[in-house]
C-alpha cells in the first residue's frame, strides 16, 4: 500500500532565511503559492533578522522593499505573544540532537511554531529533533500540491 504524502500544516512560521531567499528572486513565487494556500506566520524579529542581513551582510538595501511587500501576505506575530514560549523552545533548540549546534537564535521561531500548531518554513537544519516539522522550500511546494 502506497504512504500518503503529508501535508504541511494550516499555518505555517516563515523564518529569516526564506524571506532572504525570496527578497533575491529564489523564492518569492514560492511564498505567493504557499500564501494562497496556507496562513503564513513569522516574528517580528525573523523580519529584522532579514532586512539586516540584506542591507548590512549583503549590502543590498534595494532588496528591503520586496521584504515589506511579502510581509504584506504574512502576519507578523509581536514578541510578547510568543515570550512564554522562549524559555522552553531555546531548552529544545540547544539540546535538539539533530541539529547539534546548540544554537538558540531562532528560538523565536519554534515558539510561534509551538503557539499556533505549526509547521516551519526553512533552509536551516536549526529545528530538526525539536519535534516540530520543517519544510524545505522544494519539499513544500511538493507538499502543497499533494493537499
Amino acid at each position: 500500500m502506497a504512504q500518503a504524502v503529508r501535508t504541511p500544516s494550516p499555518a505555517l512560521v516563515v523564518d529569516a532565511a526564506i524571506l532572504v531567499a525570496a527578497a533575491r528572486g529564489r523564492s518569492s513565487a514560492a511564498v505567493k503559492k504557499a500564501a494562497a494556500k496556507r496562513l503564513l506566520m513569522t516574528t517580528e524579529r525573523a523580519i529584522q533578522e532579514a532586512k539586516r542581513r540584506i542591507e548590512l551582510g549583503m549590502k543590498r538595501p534595494d532588496l528591503l522593499a520586496i521584504v515589506d511587500t511579502l510581509t504584506e501576505s504574512i502576519a507578523v506575530v509581536p514578541a510578547t505573544d510568543i515570550e512564554s514560549n522562549l524559555p522552553e523552545s531555546e531548552h529544545t533548540l540547544k539540546e535538539a540532537v539533530a541539529s547539534r549546534n546548540g544554537s538558540t537564535r531562532d528560538a523565536h521561531i519554534l515558539a510561534l511554531a509551538w503557539a499556533v500548531d505549526a509547521d516551519i518554513w526553512s533552509s536551516d537544519r536549526d529545528f530538526a529533533g525539536t519535534g516540530v516539522a520543517t519544510w524545505s522550500t522544494p519539499n513544500l511546494m511538493r507538499g502543497l500540491a499533494a493537499g
